[in-house]
């Protein structure tokens, strides 16, 4: 299926067709402040009319900021995070993303705690981070681990 028409049909249908690339979902992204490359209308844009994906769908963090400033309600976070299923499908799991997923396959989080880490939360009055196991079964029962 068209790229174009899997995120019409997946997302909703229509607030996609609404945007007319104002730009407010990039002026207040905290991303976009920190990276010039990353830029959601262009992402949208080239989308929908162009109907490619991009490495830079990846410096999203799903702040939903770009979505909640929307005047037209276009679901932009709920797109780019559509569009990164579809890159995984595709290409698989970016090389940068795999240490993460790694991560989360060995101790439930995206940095792994240890040690250090217990004892700097020690300190700072803290207690101590462990394993989440919970997040581990998740992965192993989706299949979603690095391979």
């Amino acid at each position: 299926m068209d790229l174009r028409e899997e995120l019409r049909s997946e997302i909703d249908g229509k607030t996609i067709n609404y945007c007319f690339s104002c730009g407010m979902c990039t002026g207040g992204c905290p991303s976009a402040r920190l990276n010039e490359k990353y830029n959601p209308r262009r992402i949208l844009h080239r989308a929908v009319i162009e109907g490619k994906i991009e490495d830079d769908i990846w410096l999203c963090t799903n702040c939903y900021t770009c979505q909640e400033r929307c005047p037209t309600k276009t679901k932009v976070a709920d797109i780019i995070s559509f569009m990164r299923r579809i890159y995984v499908k595709e290409k698989g799991i970016p090389e940068f993303i795999k240490p993460l997923v790694t991560n989360l396959q060995a101790c439930g989080f995206t940095a792994p705690i240890g040690e250090l880490e217990n004892k700097r939360r020690e300190r700072m009055g803290l207690p101590p981070v462990k394993t989440n196991d919970e997040i581990k079964r998740i992965i192993e029962k989706t299949g979603g681990g690095v391979k």
